[in-house]
């Protein structure tokens, strides 16, 4: 990260004197950090406070008087990205990103240099609009100065799968093209925030998929030439045996694309016509993610806040792969370094390390030599913690250390896959864990799914389909969903409170790839354990029958989140019914 021109002074008066979210004492301690470890002094205000770094750059923008972008792929016009060099705007980290009329509008990691607005000004005869933007942001829209990479996001604008040649592919047998060409992969995956890849052989071609906002989206087809050589460069780079075709394998490794890094995870395995690779992209950024960030309903934010800060217990967060359970732990445990002020000792186990944590003890699964879940989370608790998460809770002997550690006055967060959140209860004890010992730790389970977010730039109101309406009100929990929505203001008190009833949906534009979404939110079902739930639990009461009783008390459950979510705007109706019952 490079250093922000931003003066000590005023950085102070922002954080301390005008946001008052770091107090005094700790702007000197992060002073005197950026002095030791050579550290830009924002980054170390970042880190010690806890603060997300988005927050920070927003407010530092408006104090300079300039706006915030942090910008996606969609953000940047390639007329706009035209006027500037390449090899300027890396030397400045800048980007120009969109052209309005005689403004030039040009994401700048410090929008305040007169000597390279003028410049930019005087060689494109424009009006220069600056605006301030992460480091990271600007090196990731740089790689679309590269024409490949604006070739293939074209096509994908259009769903169109571009389609390398034989002749390209006769090529990818050479030396160095099978580095070539993954790296053009992952360029793609990087400007695309795509959270996987996905190389997949086939008889007459090798396709590549990347899963962006939670769908997989088909990008290249290349000839079956190509998969040696491009399998074989995965490999070597995850340390991996190359004369092993025959069984699964895992690896890792990390990429420089011209100054953005990440971090891929790699899972090989054996099919039909080859070797599948499915890489999980990490980005290397130090990312801190606030709970309001995540998409929870007033109500729920503070379910989740008050069981956060408890002292002890067990927090629990159910779902499928890529729900996003992983980001709500860290946004937990963010939070957590903030309310508790650094007084605190957070360490996590996790089967990957995804993002790195400020002023958090990160350990990562190792099992060659040695280091699972179970055994780590031992030895964790002879390192002196108050806080313990665990990445997922897999078998007995991890789930036992887990809630022993919850019992004796530690708060442990962790993961778990069940169906929904009271399938925790049966789960827990089908794993061997005694009743008593789990209506004493478990305090909150939340179950989660991913649902995509309409486009705010096309978003359109339409007309629900009386079908629609009809399976509404077709279903059993129907009266109990609109006193749920009324409750919230999402309803308003009408004899038919279907008949005014608004629904959303995205158009599709340049913004979103035609798609009508673009990234996604959080559907949330909190299921909080009262004395009442304690005493169902001690009696071994079925599933059904707890999950009853709790919506009877109060819970809200996932589709009504949804739900909620759809009436305001956020999604629509069938990605609600897709992920929630």
């Amino acid at each position: 990260m490079q250093p922000l021109r931003i003066s000590e002074e005023e950085l102070r008066a922002l954080v301390v004197d005008q946001l008052e979210v770091v107090d005094k004492v700790e702007f000197e301690r992060a002073r005197k950090m950026a002095a030791r470890v050579r550290i830009p002094l924002e980054r170390a205000v970042v880190e010690r406070g806890r603060l997300p770094i988005g927050f920070v750059l927003t407010h530092i923008a408006e104090a300079w008087g300039v706006g915030f972008v942090d910008l996606k792929v969609s953000d940047v016009k390639l007329e706009a990205l035209q006027i500037v060099p390449e090899e300027y705007a890396r030397r400045n980290l800048l980007l120009p990103f969109d052209l309005k009329d005689d403004e030039l509008h040009v994401a700048m990691w410090d929008p305040r240099d007169r000597r390279v607005i003028d410049e930019i000004a005087r060689t494109s005869r424009r009006k220069v609009v600056s605006f301030l933007a992460p480091e990271s942001s600007i090196q990731r829209g740089q790689l679309l100065y590269r024409s490949h990479l604006r070739a293939m996001l074209e096509r994908a604008d259009v769903e169109e799968t571009l389609r390398v040649t034989q002749t390209e592919g006769a090529a990818a047998g050479g030396t160095g093209s099978g580095s070539d060409l993954l790296t053009r992969i992952l360029e793609y995956a990087a400007v695309a925030r795509a959270s996987d890849v996905h190389i997949e052989p086939y008889e007459l071609e090798i396709l590549v998929r990347y899963r962006v906002d939670g769908t997989l989206r088909e990008v290249l087809s290349l000839p079956p030439t190509a998969h040696q050589s491009l399998v074989a460069r995965i490999k070597v780079l995850s340390q991996l045996r190359i004369d092993e075709r025959r069984a699964p394998q895992d690896g890792r490794f990390e990429v420089d694309l011209g100054g953005y890094k990440v971090d891929l995870r790699v899972s090989t395995m054996p099919t039909l016509w080859g070797e599948k690779v499915v890489m999980r992209v990490l980005s290397r950024e130090n990312i801190v993610i606030d709970l309001e960030d995540l998409g929870l309903a007033a109500r729920d934010y503070g379910i989740v806040l008050r069981n956060v800060l408890r002292p002890f217990g067990m927090i629990l967060i159910t779902g499928p792969t890529g729900s996003g359970k992983t980001t709500s732990l860290y946004a937990m445990l963010v939070r957590l370094g903030i309310e508790r002020q650094n007084v605190v000792n957070i360490s996590t186990i996790e089967d990957p390390i995804e993002y790195n944590l400020p002023r958090i003890s990160q350990v990562a699964v190792n099992p060659g030599s040695g280091l699972e879940f179970a055994s780590g989370l031992r030895a964790l608790l002879r390192q002196d913690p108050d806080i313990i998460m665990v990445g997922e809770i897999r078998d007995r002997e991890t789930v036992d250390i887990a809630v022993r550690a919850a019992l004796v006055g530690r708060l442990l967060i962790s993961t778990l896959h069940t169906n929904d959140s009271v399938g925790v209860i049966p789960r827990l004890l089908d794993m061997g864990v005694e009743p008593f010992l789990v209506a004493s730790t478990l305090a909150l389970v939340v179950a989660q799914r991913l649902v995509r977010r309409i486009c705010m730039t096309c978003r359109e109101s339409t007309t629900p389909d009386r079908s629609i309406l009809d399976t509404l009100q077709g279903r059993d929990d129907f009266d109990r969903t609109i006193e749920v929505l009324r409750g919230e203001g999402v309803l308003g008190a009408t004899d038919d409170p279907l008949a005014s009833i608004r629904l959303f949906r995205g158009r599709g534009c340049a913004q979103c790839n035609g798609s009508g979404f673009r990234g996604r939110v959080g559907a949330f079902e909190l299921f909080e354990i009262d004395d009442r739930i304690r005493t169902m639990i001690m009696e071994r009461r079925d599933a059904t029958t707890i999950r009853a009783e709790a919506i009877t008390r109060g819970m809200k459950t996932m589709f009504q989140d949804g739900l909620a979510k759809a009436l305001l705007g956020e999604t629509t109706l069938e990605e609600v019914f897709r992920v929630a019952l």
